[in-house]
């Protein structure tokens, strides 16, 4: 056999020809593949800008309850005891404990999760 003829200008058009046609394939699939990331990381984008958005909102309601005069009033009032004129400050201490034992003859230091579950 003829090694010319192996080399033939039609075999050598086919070849060429599957060459280009493969490679416009590799290049559509690469496209189609990089398409599907771009839609999935848009998808996954747009959550969370919708979730930074809700919480935006959130912040946005405490900053306005935060700017009320009840808000205002309140801290006045329960962190630093402050009183309206003509208010009188009562300030109401918790019972002394007492110096007996308490029924049982456990000690009275002992707290509730000691007598449940035992020293």
């Amino acid at each position: 056999m003829n090694p010319l003829r192996l080399l033939s200008p039609g075999r050598i058009l086919l070849v060429f020809t599957l060459v280009v046609a493969g490679y416009l394939l590799v290049s559509a699939g690469g496209g189609v593949v990089h398409s599907y990331r771009l839609a999935s990381d848009e998808a996954a984008l747009r959550a969370e800008v919708q979730e930074l958005e809700s919480q935006k909102d959130q912040l946005l309601q405490i900053r306005d309850y935060l700017r009320t005069d009840e808000y205002i009033e309140f801290m006045a009032r329960r962190v630093f005891g402050l009183v309206k004129p003509g208010e009188t400050l009562v300030i109401v201490g918790a019972p002394k404990p007492e110096a007996d034992a308490p029924p049982g003859g456990e000690p009275a230091e002992l707290t509730w999760w000691q007598r449940l579950f035992g020293q």
